[in-house]
């Protein structure tokens, strides 16, 4: 049995989503995949199971498992575990984790883990990166997101902390303007230093967007038209809190874009109308303008209604943009299809010993 262990150096660089990819990817070549994330970052309770966001998805929705959910993902950072080990100190659970991932990858030809995001990230519960690929025989697959005009110092020591259970690197999420840099220059860095990289996938806006329903849940308000339109795509949020002069300019840079911004504001509201915007968010729990409800009805752009302040509002949507939810088939989709099409997925699977014949 071979593990893949997916593993990024930092959070937010799409390592859940090329997860679910590769496990899609390994089905379809007729292989008999398991999943195991040994730290969940994200706690849910499910059926009074408590365990992590991703993982019960995927555990339930693309690879049933036999086996309890929470063997699936046995360590979960919930405020109760944080306690716990700040009052207690630094506990040691990797017994607990290789019994549950021996249970969920038995029978398994290949199991796709997904790792934590970075080197330190379960170090506390004794499970850190360099810990768990050796605990489970498992070599990393390193998701990294270059940053703007930086050496890539976190890979490198990433590889060099790893060594020879370090096994390729993804660069992800390259803006286009970006991709000649990354392509030409931090690609073949990586090369001479003997980093493999085993590609390069475009940022893609529909991956880190969310939908208008997703932003109601997130910030618990009212929607006051178009109901039919909860489904549109939001790729960025922008303040509305500038003199509407201002405002026409500003709001012409982000298409498919959330304004924010007070519910006292009409002349604001209605110049975002007039731009590439896909919902209103008015906050202070003010009455709106009919003349904005109308006008955002005729457009078919939702308006939300909140009681918070636009601060609030603003932190309370951070956590949305940037994050890939994978309980999202056309994002899952599109995912693979990148993966496909931006990487020989022979030689990949041939760092991890998996046969492609």
């Amino acid at each position: 049995m071979l593990a893949i262990l997916v593993t990024s150096t930092a959070p937010h660089s799409g390592k859940s989503g090329i997860a679910l990819a590769l496990i899609h990817h390994l089905k379809e070549r007729g292989m008999n995949v398991g999943y195991f994330k040994p730290f969940g970052a994200r706690p849910v309770i499910i059926n009074g199971i408590t365990t992590d966001q991703d993982a019960a998805y995927v555990s339930t929705c693309c690879v049933p498992n036999l086996v309890p959910l929470e063997d699936v993902c046995p360590v979960v950072n919930t405020q109760a575990f944080v306690e716990e080990t700040l009052a207690t100190g630094p506990q040691d659970l990797s017994g607990r984790v290789l019994a549950a991932y021996e249970r969920c990858s038995s029978g398994r030809d290949v199991m796709v883990i997904e790792g934590p995001d970075g080197l330190f990230q379960g170090r506390s519960a004794g499970i850190a990166l360099r810990t768990l690929t050796t605990l489970l025989d498992a070599r990393a697959l390193v998701v990294h997101r270059p940053a703007d005009y930086e050496v890539p110092d976190d890979v490198l020591t990433m590889a060099d902390t790893l060594g020879d259970k370090f096994g390729t690197v993804l660069l992800n999420w390259v803006h286009e303007p970006e991709m000649p840099f990354v392509a030409h220059k931090v690609k073949p860095f990586l090369s001479q230093a003997g980093v493999p990289v085993a590609g390069i996938l475009p940022y893609d806006p529909l991956l880190s967007s969310v939908s208008v329903a997703e932003i109601v849940a997130a910030l618990g308000g009212e929607v006051l038209n178009s109901h039919d339109r909860l489904d549109r795509r939001v790729e960025s949020f922008m303040v509305g809190a500038m003199e509407v002069e201002q405002a026409q300019r500003f709001f012409q840079h982000q298409a498919n874009k959330a304004v924010i911004t007070g519910g006292d504001r009409p002349d604001v509201q209605l110049a975002a109308l007039e731009t590439s915007t896909n919902a209103l968010i008015l906050t202070g729990s003010m009455e709106p303008s009919p003349i904005v409800v109308a006008r955002a009805s005729e457009l078919g752009v939702p308006v939300i209604s909140v009681d918070t302040d636009t601060l609030t509002a603003i932190e309370q949507l951070d956590s949305l943009i940037g994050h890939v939810r994978l309980h999202d088939s056309e994002k899952a989709d599109r995912i693979r299809d990148e993966l496909e099409r931006a990487v020989d997925t022979d030689a990949l699977l041939a760092t991890f010993g998996v046969a492609t014949d």
